[in-house]
């Protein structure tokens, strides 16, 4: 790969569920349901509907040619795979690496905001002691102080949930292929947490703030939080 491959780094803002990027001051697009239903473009103040085929096809390419030496350019690599750092599994690249390596997704995403880098995890509920989990996940952006939870459900595009509606996914950051109409971080608490079962050592480290710091922080930069 001779040149770097193109980045793209959307904002979720959560509370109006809208997913965006600013590419330039004339120039931004909105996904729409993760891009499975295509995108809304605004170039020049002239709103346009993009495709999810003419957005893998064509309009990657473009953005490439006004602003790929700001944002790198789009280059298929249908025989790129990467050893996913946790996973034991390869995970396919076929539209490119990031900076440090990471897989991108098809809107030129990071893995790291796909995984959720931005909050550090506290807990998940209980997914290892119920037949049904709910699979609500709860992180923090601060080390405690603050407690966001993404839910478990079942509105997904993944297979086996077709035929199995009591099984459930957690929410995952920003929408995406599989999860088109998820809707990331809500705002919980530590109530909550106690609630749900959290062991008290936990809770009480998050209260005083002493919790684990986000792996990635500056990704919280792309996301409008819930403050209700």
């Amino acid at each position: 790969m001779s040149q770097p491959d193109l980045v793209l780094d959307w904002t979720y803002d959560i509370p109006n569920q809208k997913l965006y990027i600013k590419i330039a001051d004339d120039l931004e697009y909105e996904a729409i349901e993760g891009g499975t239903k295509g995108y809304t473009k605004t170039y020049n103040n002239v709103v346009t509907h993009v495709s999810n085929y003419e957005w893998n096809n064509n309009e990657k390419y473009w953005i490439s040619e006004q602003y790929g030496e700001k944002y790198g350019y789009y280059q298929q690599h249908p025989d790129l795979f990467v050893q996913h750092p946790e996973q034991n599994w390869k995970t396919p690249c076929l539209h490119g690496l990031g900076k440090d390596g990471e897989y991108l997704d098809h809107m030129q995403r990071s893995q790291y905001v796909l995984e959720g880098h931005d909050c550090a995890t506290i807990w998940i509920s209980d997914w290892q002691t119920s037949k049904a989990p709910t699979f609500n996940l709860y992180a923090t952006p601060d080390k405690g102080h603050t407690i966001y939870v993404r839910r478990g459900y079942n509105d997904v595009l993944y297979s086996p949930a077709q035929d199995n509606p009591e099984w459930k996914w957690v929410m995952h950051p920003q929408p995406c292929m599989m999860q088109p109409r998820s809707k990331s971080y809500q705002l919980s608490s530590h109530a909550e947490l106690e609630e749900a079962g959290c062991p008290q050592e936990i809770v009480d480290k998050c209260k005083r703030g002493e919790w684990d710091s986000p792996l990635r922080p500056e990704l919280q930069q792309y996301y409008i939080y819930p403050t209700a």
